[in-house]
């Protein structure tokens, strides 16, 4: 059995901890928390209680950790992968963004061949079904050449936002934001999608609702992002959360040979050059234990299969070539920093 530790109260222990411990391989024998210091119900809940820890290098220094997921605001990723790789950790699964420039993602990276450990980034939506699917035909060769790539999503989350306090979020200076939030993923899934890299990139960020929940914020909550690659593909990336209506997402990959959809990680079409686009299956969503939560339950079924993956890699060293490795973190990175003007 895989013995996981966790660092992170948020997402780390609503999330992610449950779902690991559904896994059969898997379960969490310590966490720490930096602030919220009492076990959700998701954790609270089980037969045989994780060891609770304040002080997160504690935990590192008296757990017998197999694997360490670090799920904690960014501006820590930095220290807790160092601190981790330089007393012993071998395996680590990193949140995003990973980390708050590319000099730390490049000493990490550094760090991890040094010490020959596996560090993962959690791109977990990767594994969506729909989006495995659209990999696959590409992978395929079915619409030829890529020549533009475009993912938008629209949240309408304005009211919610004028109401709600975002916490670190929504401080630039804690690397809140939606570009690292949800850019991060955006970026991994079209450099995965393409498999080439930017020759150029120009990006907007914008803060739609800067005031809200009885706090000020100075973080994107919007941003807009175009480029070209190496071999003359264009991109375009776009997210809006501060709006009262939205259409989800939607996903264009225009080929040379033909065009495929995807919105709402559901409605697939293919379309090749001289035909209508028409409807291909999308494999159902896998669905976890009922005893998870709600916010557990959406994450499930990209997670729970990321999470498989990253088992095989570190249990067998079988590595799947979908899984996000710490390179794809770095190189995640390096777009993030050309956007803001790094």
């Amino acid at each position: 059995m895989m013995k996981v530790g966790i660092i992170g109260g948020g997402f780390g222990l609503n999330v992610q901890a449950p779902i690991i411990n559904s896994h059969p391989n898997m379960t969490v024998t310590a966490v720490s928390t930096m602030k919220r210091h009492r076990l959700p119900e998701e954790v609270s809940s089980w037969d045989t209680l994780p060891v609770h820890y304040k002080n997160w290098t504690e935990m590192i220094n008296n757990e017998e950790i197999d694997l360490l997921f670090v799920s904690s605001m960014p501006i820590y990723h930095y220290e807790m992968v160092k601190y981790a790789l330089e007393h012993g950790i071998k395996n680590i699964v990193c949140e995003k963004p990973f980390t708050r420039n590319q000099v730390e993602s490049e000493q990490l990276l550094k760090l991890s061949k040094q010490y020959d450990a596996k560090v993962i980034l959690d791109f977990e939506w990767r594994y969506v079904p729909g989006r495995q699917k659209v990999k696959e035909i590409i992978d395929k060769n079915e619409i030829g050449d890529i020549l533009h790539f475009e993912y938008h999503v629209s949240n309408p989350q304005y009211q919610r936002l004028k109401s709600t306090k975002r916490g670190w979020l929504g401080e630039k200076e804690k690397h809140g934001g939606m570009l690292g939030a949800l850019g991060s993923h955006m970026i991994d899934y079209m450099r995965w999608i393409v498999t080439d890299d930017i020759e150029t990139v120009n990006g907007l960020l914008h803060t739609h609702v800067p005031e809200g929940g009885g706090e000020v914020r100075d973080a994107d909550d919007a941003f807009f992002i175009h480029g070209v690659f190496k071999k003359n593909s264009t991109f375009s990336l776009q997210f809006l959360s501060g709006v009262n209506h939205g259409s989800g997402s939607s996903l264009k990959v225009y080929g040379s040979e033909g065009t495929i959809t995807l919105m709402n990680d559901k409605e697939l079409s293919l379309g090749k050059a001289t035909e209508q686009l028409g409807e291909v299956t999308v494999p159902e969503k896998e669905t976890g234990p009922s005893t998870l939560s709600s916010r557990a339950q959406s994450y499930y079924h990209a997670f729970y299969p990321y999470l498989s993956k990253v088992y095989d890699y570190i249990a067998h060293h079988k590595q799947d070539p979908n899984l996000p490795t710490i390179e794809d973190g770095h190189e995640s990175q390096v777009v993030i920093d050309r956007i803001l003007g790094l």
